[in-house]
């Protein structure tokens, strides 16, 4: 069996991954939509792996790939139940707290997806474990120059769920090195110029509304931000570079809750927070959509 699907608009070419591959088949990243190579026009390439180096840690995300924080089904296990992970399947609860770079042992949920020539709709059923039920159908789709991802998860359980979902943007403009060319406008937050910082090379500018950097990166750089303009929707933020006409755009139809912007030397990655919260019998809906330029 192939390990990914291309799918194809008159502009954009992506290879998704497909759950359970080789390529990716550990227990950070949801295995739904996980895409690992974008091209633009035939020849740019937006996408990036989470490590180049093979001697540096990685969890060996790529490209758009997403996550649940999901912290009540963690604690309602005992050391050796199951509990569920979503994204992923039945992980065992350890002696230790849940490592994003471990592969923990994982019996995984069952998918079923519909692939046509530009989406793919993947179904994946949670059975009830520690209180827990819930159906997720996420559905990919390129168009033009735009990529959507569009994810209902519906509680089919005994217990609310109350999570957090981001997706990982590893991604660069056209392989072009992160330097302080580099620009991320995020005109959705304010208070930029405060978010606590991981060393000193990302800061904030409020008036400019964005991030930038002071210097090539040798080592990886993060900042959180926090202070969201609720008033402000749809949301958005655009990378672009003094050195080219490329650009991305990422559009949400939420409000995120928070962000994190982490990055290395060849990726400078955003991460929007949308805010989970699914009585019994009920479900939620949200979409990110990204728009490459050149």
């Amino acid at each position: 069996m192939a390990e990914i699907w291309t799918l194809a608009s008159d502009r954009l070419s992506i290879d998704v991954v497909k759950p359970g591959s080789e390529i990716y088949g550990r227990t950070r990243f949801n295995w739904n939509c996980f895409i690992n190579r974008i091209t633009l026009d035939g020849t740019v390439q937006f996408a990036e792996p989470e490590q180049r180096d093979p001697n540096v840690g990685t969890s060996y995300g790529a490209g758009l790939c997403s996550e649940y924080h999901h912290y009540d089904a963690i604690e309602s296990a005992r050391v050796g139940e199951e509990y569920p992970r979503l994204g992923n399947g039945y992980l065992v609860k350890q002696d230790h707290p849940f490592q994003f770079m471990i592969n923990e042992p994982c019996r995984p949920f069952p998918t079923i997806w519909e692939v046509k020539s530009d989406s793919i709709t993947f179904t994946t059923d949670v059975a009830l474990c520690q209180g827990f039920a819930a159906r997720e159908v996420k559905t990919v789709k390129v168009e033009g120059n735009t990529i959507s991802i569009h994810t209902k998860l519906t509680n089919l359980g005994k217990r609310a769920i109350v999570a957090q979902e981001y997706n990982h943007n590893f991604l660069s403009l056209g392989g072009e090195p992160i330097s302080p060319d580099y620009t991320m406008h995020l005109p959705g937050f304010a208070n930029l110029s405060g978010g606590k910082v991981m060393g000193d090379n990302i800061y904030g500018d409020d008036e400019q509304q964005c991030l930038k950097l002071r210097r090539v990166p040798e080592t990886a750089y993060m900042t959180f931000l926090d202070t969201v303009k609720p008033e402000f929707a749809p949301y958005s933020y655009k990378l672009t570079s003094a050195n080219s006409t490329l650009s991305l755009m990422e559009k949400d139809d939420f409000i995120p809750v928070r962000a994190v912007v982490w990055g290395v030397g060849h990726t400078m990655c955003f991460e929007g927070f949308v805010q989970i919260d699914i009585k019994p019998g009920e479900s939620q809906e949200w979409t990110r959509t990204w728009t490459f330029e050149r």
